[in-house]
């Protein structure tokens, strides 16, 4: 797969999730075949106004790279300040938001009620590929509601506008994340456009990889199927599901890095989110979640961590 100015073997990429994609994450999945990571999505505002928080997502280590920055945002003008500051930050491309379903941003005007004025969509593309010359994707949903599935409509004219890449999440803002994808969108989408189409949403075997590639998806963006399982890349592309001792090791790590890239206390708060994916499917996981996301402090985290695991390989 081609995109972005890239070639990618499997096209596996690991979604933009607010909350969860910072960079201890997006690091360990490239570990396990992520060819291509994504930000938490950052506010265009924010950054032009150089909010800390919107600052803060632009931190990232030695080789947390390809990395694309994502976008939300309902003003052409911070559209474009946000863009040059991110080129000028060495990114390489930037993806506009036009697929969040979630209130306090589609009530803004954002995210996937951008799909409801297409005129200002295409405003804000243009002004972002005008500002920039790294390329620029628009991630993207079905549509607002059942009676408006404009994907593939909108799709055709980001593509005139200049856009070199299209991902979407064939759910509606009011599916939100229930419900099966509506796939029949993405094969329409996939027959109007010219750019890759990467599929997105609940992307979770192989199987499901099988399913898209003969919709004809170019890539596959995971999102929430790595909370707590950044081995889902190597699964996806045919490797194994790692035994328990290796899983401790992700974990343990995962842990290290989110008190190291937020503090210690935030960073314990962080790992809470991701322990029911970590342990899933194990005797005694429902007890050790229980009794892990009651504790701040690093040391006791991780003491929890060993004895649970310890305790699995002697059972």
């Amino acid at each position: 797969m081609h995109a972005y100015g890239m070639e990618f073997r499997h096209g596996l990429f690991l979604a933009p999730l607010s909350g969860y994609t910072d960079w201890p994450l997006r690091m360990l999945c490239r570990e396990f075949r992520a060819e291509l990571c994504y930000t938490e999505m950052i506010s265009a505002a924010g950054l032009v106004r150089n909010s800390k928080n919107s600052r803060s997502m632009l931190v990232r280590p030695p080789g947390d790279s390809p990395l694309v920055a994502q976008i939300a945002t309902n003003s052409p003008e911070d559209a474009a300040r946000a863009a040059r500051l991110l080129q000028d930050a060495g990114f390489d491309g930037i993806d506009i938001n036009m697929g969040c379903p979630v209130k306090k941003v589609a009530s803004k005007g954002g995210g996937v009620a951008l799909m409801t004025d297409t005129d200002l969509a295409l405003r804000i593309t243009r002004a972002v590929i005008d500002a920039v010359s790294i390329p620029v994707s628009v991630k993207m949903r079905a549509g607002w509601d059942v009676t408006r599935l404009n994907a593939a409509e909108l799709a055709e004219s980001l593509e005139f506008a200049g856009i070199t890449a299209v991902i979407l999440h064939p759910r509606t803002r009011g599916d939100m994340y229930r419900g099966t994808p509506r796939w029949e969108v993405f094969s329409e989408v996939k027959e109007r456009v010219r750019i890759p189409v990467v599929a997105s949403g609940d992307i979770r075997t192989p199987d499901d990889i099988g399913f898209l590639q003969g919709l004809g998806a170019d890539g596959f963006m995971i999102g929430r199927g790595a909370i707590g399982r950044p081995w889902i890349f190597r699964e996806l592309a045919g490797g194994q599901t790692p035994a328990p001792l290796e899983r401790r090791d992700i974990m343990l790590r995962h842990l290290d890095w989110l008190c190291s890239c937020h503090g210690t206390r935030t960073g314990v708060l962080h790992m809470r989110k991701f322990i029911t994916g970590y342990v899933r499917g194990m005797r005694g996981a429902a007890h050790f979640r229980q009794e892990a996301c009651l504790l701040d402090s690093p040391s006791h985290v991780r003491d929890r961590i060993n004895e649970f695991f310890d305790q699995a390989e002697q059972a």
